[in-house]
């Protein structure tokens, strides 16, 4: 039989280990106990998130056209003949107009079919071929008619730019009428409820959106233009959004 002390002993030099274990439960305890919507500092942490928009109108000053050939004969090399022909003649015209950014944009030849009956049946090949050249819009209408009678008899698309720099600046703009909006929503809201904004926790710039004008419908034209063709331009748009999350 063991006697007391030795029993008295085996409990005393147990206890420091218990105290050990029972610590760390006792402060898990303590902090799943905290309020929630707090921090540890045991202040309130409340956020309105808003975005705000942004945008800002560019008056255009250039005309991006694209003016086509369309040919149509019995055979591929006469079609590809006069396609040629009047594609270096349209080509010399828009160079000695010194217009911007020329380049081709397409060329094609294909076989041109008629039916009649439920049957299909060649009757010849169409070639086409197109440029796209940059020209300021005062200009633009005579550069076409200076086209069409160079060989052009198509226009396939026009739309109107704005300069990069103009266009960052609006850019630019846009962004700051963003922020303001944002701020704006948050005042309203706030001072609705009674709070008060604090500072700003986090801000996300979207992606600014540029808007071009509607392109104008494709024409054909005859071979010769009579009157001048009036050309109007219009504004492109830049939208920018921003995001803030304020605490309140």
């Amino acid at each position: 039989m063991r006697s007391l002390s030795a029993i008295a002993l085996t409990i005393a030099l147990s206890m420091p280990t218990m105290a050990a274990i029972a610590y760390p439960l006792q402060a898990q305890e303590a902090t799943s106990q905290m309020p929630s919507g707090k921090s540890q500092n045991g202040k309130n942490e409340r956020f309105l998130t808003v975005t705000g928009r942004g945008e800002r109108a560019v008056k255009t000053t250039k005309a991006r056209i694209q003016l086509g050939i369309n040919v149509e004969a019995k055979t591929a090399i006469a079609v590809q003949t006069e396609v040629a022909s009047k594609a270096n003649s349209l080509v010399a015209k828009l160079q000695q107009l010194n217009v911007e950014q020329l380049q081709t944009s397409s060329l094609q030849l294909n076989p041109k079919y008629v039916y009649e009956n439920n049957r299909q049946t060649q009757t010849g090949f169409i070639g086409q071929t197109s440029v796209i050249f940059v020209v300021a819009i005062p200009q633009a209408g005579a550069t076409i008619d200076a086209a069409v009678n160079a060989g052009a008899n198509q226009v396939d698309q026009i739309s109107f730019i704005a300069t990069d720099v103009e266009l960052n600046a609006a850019k630019q703009l846009a962004l700051q009428d963003a922020v303001k909006d944002a701020q704006a929503q948050s005042n309203s809201v706030l001072s609705a409820l009674g709070f008060n904004a604090k500072s700003i926790d986090n801000i996300v710039i979207g992606e600014s959106a540029i808007a071009y004008p509607v392109p104008q419908p494709r024409e054909v034209f005859s071979a010769k233009a009579d009157a001048s063709t009036p050309i109007l331009g219009g504004e492109q748009k830049v939208n920018a959004t921003v995001t803030l999350k304020i605490s309140y």
